[in-house]
């Protein structure tokens, strides 16, 4: 087999999740291809959402926001923790993955009922009536999400991460294509529509060809060996969800889709960062981490690599896009999108903290602790919900202030987490988050000058820009020499082509 090749095969039922575990050449070739999956999908999108923001407007944009919310809670109904089941264990006997397969088909088709039926409540609980036809058409679209569920499962397994860049690079950029025309020609709301649809559909069919999952089958009985472990999964992303997406939920309620427009759009600078680098991780790590479970040492190793090399990657950008907001709103977005700023900035800071503990679910998921994960999400969604609920009374900016709060105070009960898991003492764990923090307090104070010194937006966003990277360099060059030094070695494995890989499927 060439270098680079895919398997002739894919991961079938009777593959042992433990069966030809990567070198290391082999785990940053499934890293790039894992960063090309979700970018080739988030970038293109997030382009998309920019574009309509500033094409429709907060008002008109509010309902695209709200639709939003309903998608990605009908998203996560669709699979019940099936598919991560699938990928965590050691061997799986044949036909399970058909039943699996026909679990999500079964669920899609009655969230879809549900959803249709349903549209006309919902858009009167966010007050927006544009939102019901528009769940209408998602709802029916929902097969396409089911659809390639198991797929992806089967890939992830067989740690084939160049088949799942393909699907999601290919369904992200041609959906937001089909977007952003849409939204050109005065589609409106109904762009979102187009990108959706679009986007779910070849990503099925890529995914579907790559995988080659076997027809679904009727065989139920197969699935109660997962079942327990699937039901506590999907009781704790539920519960993630919950504690991610309430803030949402309850600022289209209560403050109007207007000021969820304005929300959401600040909201998505966290989502970005949490699904580019922590889907990264996740769809990398998880794999990996599973197979060495009963090996202490080795997850510290991994645990340390994963928390540095995410914080070198988020902590400077997010503090960059902080301080920088006001500029970044007006010059992207426009004037009417100003109001934005204060919130994007606080929740640039919460995104920062959120992605450098992306690596402790997959941790979790790794070792089989189903029961923990399901306390801990409780214990989230409970301190989220306070925070929200109190910051409520203070319009949008307290919600976002309320959301950040809550992220800090759960932070030590997550570094506990990884303690137990891993061995390793706290102090080390925050020793590889302290550098990239030290370096973006320098770069914060270096922006800073630029804004007092410079007035207009364009000429403090490219003078600011250039002091902090330089300030956020020369800090982590002189004070941090050695974990930069780390982190560039990891960024060339991660990025340097690599003609002598595995022939695992990278």
């Amino acid at each position: 087999m060439n270098p680079g090749e895919e398997p002739a095969a894919a991961a079938s039922d009777a593959t042992p999740a433990t069966a030809s575990i990567p070198d290391r050449r082999g785990t940053f070739s499934m890293v790039r291809w894992s960063i090309a999956a979700v970018l080739g999908r988030q970038l293109p999108q997030m382009v998309a959402a920019l574009v309509l923001a500033r094409v429709l407007g907060p008002d008109t944009y509010g309902v695209i926001s709200a639709a939003t919310v309903y998608v990605t809670f009908t998203t996560l109904l669709l699979d019940q923790g099936l598919a991560v089941a699938l990928v965590q264990r050691p061997t799986v006997v044949p036909g399970l993955s058909g039943a699996v397969a026909s679990v999500n088909l079964l669920s899609a088709a009655l969230l879809g009922v549900i959803t249709i039926a349903g549209s006309g409540p919902v858009a009167d609980f966010f007050s927006a009536p544009a939102l019901a036809p528009l769940l209408v058409v998602l709802g029916a679209g929902l097969l396409l999400k089911g659809l390639a569920i198991t797929p992806r499962a089967l890939l992830q397994r067989g740690l084939r991460f160049r088949s799942i860049g393909y699907g999601d690079a290919i369904g992200g950029v041609l959906g937001a294509a089909a977007g952003i025309t849409a939204a050109l020609f005065g589609a409106g709301i109904w762009s979102m529509a187009w990108m959706v649809l679009v986007t779910d559909s070849l990503v099925a069919v890529v995914l579907t060809v790559a995988a080659k999952p076997g027809w679904p089958n009727l065989r139920f009985r197969l699935l109660a060996e997962i079942l327990p472990f699937s039901l506590r999964i999907f009781g704790s992303n539920g519960l993630a969800f919950l504690s991610r997406n309430l803030d949402n939920v309850l600022v289209g309620r209560f403050l109007g889709v207007s000021a969820l427009s304005l929300y959401s759009m600040s909201y998505r600078v966290l989502v970005i960062p949490v699904q580019f680098i922590g889907q990264t991780v996740n769809r990398v790590i998880f794999p990996l981490f599973a197979r060495v479970n009963h090996q202490k040492d080795k997850l510290a190793a991994g645990l340390l690599m994963a928390t540095e090399m995410l914080a070198f990657v988020a902590i400077p950008p997010m503090l960059g896009v902080a301080v920088a907001a006001p500029e970044l709103i007006e010059v992207v977005l426009g004037h009417s999108w100003l109001p934005a700023a204060p919130v994007l900035t606080v929740l640039s800071v919460a995104g920062a903290r959120e992605t450098v503990f992306n690596v402790t679910s997959p941790l979790m998921r790794s070792v089989g602790a189903g029961r923990l994960i399901l306390r801990y999400e409780v214990l989230a969604a409970g301190v989220q919900l306070g925070g929200i609920v109190i910051g409520l009374q203070f319009g949008v900016f307290g919600v976002a202030v309320g959301l950040m709060t809550a992220g800090f105070v759960l932070s030590p009960v997550l570094l506990a987490i990884q303690r137990r898991f891993t061995g390793l003492p706290i102090r080390s764990q925050l020793g590889r988050i302290l550098p990239p923090t030290h370096a973006g307090a320098w770069g914060v104070g270096a922006y800073l000058l630029i804004r007092w010194w410079l007035k207009a937006p364009v000429p403090v966003l490219a003078a600011g820009t250039v002091a902090y990277l330089v300030a956020c360099a020369t800090v982590l060059f002189l004070a941090h020499s050695r974990a930069t030094r780390r982190a560039i070695d990891a960024a060339r494995n991660l990025l340097g082509p690599d003609r002598r890989a595995t022939t695992q499927e990278s």
